[in-house]
């Protein structure tokens, strides 16, 4: 997992933003995450198996009465593996947190962007084997890709913003991000708006099935209101804080539709929400509390499940600046290797090729 990359210290100072006070330095910090990422997965990948050979997904088909004994039997597994994932929600958004420290401290991204990439090909078989039972499965990807688009993003918002660009490509910047927003939202919410419209003829709440048609005519309606939203704000932005404002504005929102686009195609662990996560937590970079509000306010957004999150505000207020061990191959190493020595287990249980995602 990526954990983010400190430049090292000259003797006797501190990292850069870093204070003498007392606190929890970075590498404390990446344990943290490491312990409840491994509570979460052992949970996800093995204790789902156990309570999918039980029969978890055919309780639907059960008898009231064959139910309620099918909970009492299970109901200490599967509230131990419900609290066991309430605990790993800490680990994404701090994750998020100590890459966005990374980020700033780097002297190289183009390294720790292919770092990141490497090693979201390295663990892509042990992510499918550990929770799809298959060698390769690209219906969902590792989160070392959502961490690489994220940085990816982050680069690219600090090239607008540290280069000034000619008045044609500023231009073309400009027209993209007031288009391509408005196209992003209008999808996700077409087709929000459709599954819901699907869901409600399935109850009988209404009785006309929504067909392709309808979820297109959903998104040019949608995609209209999103565009006139974001011309109206442009120009706004621009009058406000003048046209240099203005287009890098454009720029990064048209960055952050691709690289949320990108991510939920590749349907990438968090998808696009994740790669909001760290985009918030940029924006609020300079007050490290307020950065990990921001991010799990954008989880808990993506699902409720995520309330949890919010508890990796406590180590982040005793964040201290400092890098403290240098362990930097050990916490990327650890993610492909330990979803490994899980499936492992799961297929010593008998379980290694039984999906636990449905």
């Amino acid at each position: 997992m990526e954990c983010g990359q400190y430049a090292a210290p000259v003797q006797g100072q501190t990292v850069q933003g870093a204070t003498n006070r007392q606190g929890v330095s970075g590498s404390t910090i990446k344990i943290i995450a490491v312990i409840v990422m491994l509570i979460d997965h052992i949970a996800a990948a093995l204790l789902t198996r156990v309570l999918i050979e039980r029969g978890l997904f055919e309780i639907g088909t059960l008898g009231l009465e064959q139910q309620i004994n099918w909970v009492m039997e299970n109901a200490v597994l599967y509230y131990g593996m419900m609290v066991m994932r309430l605990i790993g929600r800490l680990g994404f958004p701090i994750f998020c947190f100590l890459l966005v420290e990374g980020f700033q401290k780097t002297h190289n991204v183009g390294k720790y962007a292919f770092r990141l990439g490497i090693f979201a090909l390295i663990s892509e078989i042990p992510f499918d084997l550990a929770f799809s039972g298959k060698m390769l499965e690209f219906g969902y990807q590792n989160v070392y890709f959502t961490l690489l688009i994220g940085i990816l993003a982050l680069w690219a918002f600090d090239f607008f913003e540290k280069h000034n660009l000619k008045k044609e490509i500023q231009s073309v910047l400009t027209v993209a991000g007031i288009l391509l927003l408005p196209g992003y939202l209008a999808i996700c919410a077409s087709n929000i708006a459709y599954n819901t419209m699907k869901s409600l003829t399935a109850t009988g709440v209404i009785k006309l099935m929504p067909d392709q048609s309808t979820r297109i005519a959903l998104g040019v309606g949608m995609y209209l209101v999103f565009l006139v939203a974001m011309t109206i704000f442009y120009a706004v932005c621009r009058h406000v804080k003048g046209r240099e404002k203005a287009w890098r504005m454009c720029a990064d929102v048209g960055t952050l539709a691709i690289a949320m686009f990108v991510a939920d195609n590749l349907r990438t662990d968090y998808s696009g929400m994740g790669v909001l996560t760290i985009v918030m937590m940029y924006v609020f970079r300079k007050r490290k509390v307020i950065s990990m509000l921001a991010g799990c306010i954008v989880l808990t957004l993506m699902s409720f499940s995520e309330f949890t999150a919010f508890f990796a505000l406590i180590p982040v207020a005793l964040y201290n600046g400092r890098r403290g061990l240098k362990m930097k191959y050990f916490f990327y190493a650890f993610y492909p290797v330990h979803l490994l020595l899980i499936w492992l287990v799961a297929l010593m249980m008998g379980m290694g090729w039984t999906s636990a995602i449905g």
